[in-house]
């Protein structure tokens, strides 16, 4: 199999990792990028050196998906255990496994001298720690395009360092992700639960006619959407968690086949579902996270023939706190998994309502010239001037203080400037 240049620094980079004594490093890599092609890379070497290894997932799709792009890369000795089924030999070098099905076999886990943890951010919910826990002598894998859980809990309870393989910008300038067009309703003026226009009239102005996916808050807004949808002319359908995994799959089918132009669905496609063709990501939930949030964005932006573009409706603004999917962001494994690079702001558009990073005076998709943004002039507080040393801290704590007590702050806030400031007790 023909890697990547980048894909290769990744392997490259993990095998530091490992050589550097880590046991357990993560690999951050964008929807899109590859990582199940790394990963097979990197199980081929270890099939190679005589190791077993275990690749788990948490859903049916993503079971079936692996096994597939697995098999494609030519790793085709696999043992299946998902629900009732345990197919292929049971001394197969690898297998591939349902993380609510091993859960529940205890002793009987196969054994593994690596493992593969797919949609890794996963990791720390109780199931998933008690399998790492049952393989304390293994290498560990983790594999994720969002380092960062919902609930805050902090991947380094598992995993010990982080590999960031590529981002959205290096991929989309190498052509092996599409650039995103971004509308988003204007700065402050929505109250919560709001939506700047229905899903059915975004698309109507900016869908161009594309395939799309919608993501709501309840199966029953998700019933409402494709209703509105649909008497608007727009085949759709809906599917969710609720659904059996065979209707769920015909939906989809209808999608990729282009008898159904639009898919609403709640928390079933946010992540691991691959459909190149579909071009709109709809947002009529406003997702907390920038990790949900990038989730739901990737699934438009990978190519397709004929694609040269997508578009990300954002109806609740999210885009306005997270960003555009390109931007630079910093990874941690301490909980904050995902923060903006503070270098660029994010401005819009007065024409078109489209979201950027701030920088041309011009807007980059309708050319709407933006007005100049006065930049304001920094209030003096009055702390004064001193030299950081023990001797200057009295004065130092005596002005901040009197600060304090002319703008009505407490003492926690003379202590938080002490400390940026640099002074010491």
């Amino acid at each position: 199999m023909n890697l990547r240049p980048y894909q290769s620094r990744a392997i490259a980079d993990l095998r530091a990792s490992y050589a550097s004594g880590k046991r357990a490093p993560c690999l951050v890599l964008p929807t899109g990028g590859g990582k199940t092609v790394i990963a097979s890379a990197v199980i081929r070497g270890a099939i190679e050196r005589g190791r077993r290894v275990l690749f788990l997932a948490h859903r049916a799709e993503l079971i079936s998906q692996s096994v597939s792009k697995l098999e494609a890369s030519g790793v085709t000795d696999l043992r299946i255990i998902q629900a009732a089924s345990d197919l292929g030999r049971q001394q197969a070098p690898v297998a591939v496994a349902s993380i609510p099905t091993l859960t529940k076999w205890g002793d009987r886990m196969p054994k593994a001298d690596l493992v593969v943890f797919d949609e890794c951010h996963h990791t720390v919910a109780r199931t998933w720690a008690t399998i790492a826990s049952r393989y304390q002598s293994a290498h560990l894998l983790g594999m994720t395009a969002t380092p960062q859980r919902a609930d805050g809990k902090p991947l380094g309870d598992v995993f010990d360092d982080l590999v960031v393989g590529s981002t959205v910008r290096e991929l989309t300038e190498l052509g092996h992700l599409v650039p995103c067009r971004l509308w988003a309703p204007p700065v402050g003026v929505l109250e919560a639960r709001e939506l700047a226009v229905s899903p059915a009239t975004a698309y109507r102005q900016h869908g161009e006619g594309g395939r799309a996916v919608i993501f709501c808050v309840t199966k029953e807004h998700a019933a409402n959407v494709a209703e509105e949808m649909n008497q608007a002319g727009v085949a759709t359908g809906v599917v969710h968690g609720s659904l059996a995994s065979a209707e769920r799959a015909h939906t989809l089918t209808q999608l990729r086949t282009g008898a159904l132009q639009a898919v609403a669905n709640v928390h079933v496609l946010t992540e691991g579902w691959d459909e190149p063709g579909v071009s709109v990501c709809i947002l009529t939930r406003k997702p907390q996270h920038a990790g949900t949030y990038l989730q739901m964005v990737g699934r438009v932006l990978r190519p397709a023939p004929g694609k040269t573009h997508c578009a990300l409706l954002d109806l609740a603004g999210s885009s306005l706190e997270h960003g555009p999917p390109e931007m630079e962001r910093v990874y941690s494994l301490d909980g904050k998994g995902i923060s903006k690079v503070d270098r660029k702001q994010i401005r819009q558009c007065l024409g078109c309502g489209a979201v950027f990073e701030a920088g041309p005076q011009a807007c980059p998709m309708c050319g709407f010239v933006l007005p100049h943004k006065p930049i304001e002039a920094p209030r003096v507080a009055g702390v004064g001037l001193v030299e950081r040393t023990g001797e200057a801290v009295d004065t130092l704590l005596a002005n901040l203080r009197a600060v304090a007590k002319r703008t009505k702050r407490g003492d926690g806030w003379v202590a938080q400037a002490h400390a940026a400031i640099g002074g010491v007790r």
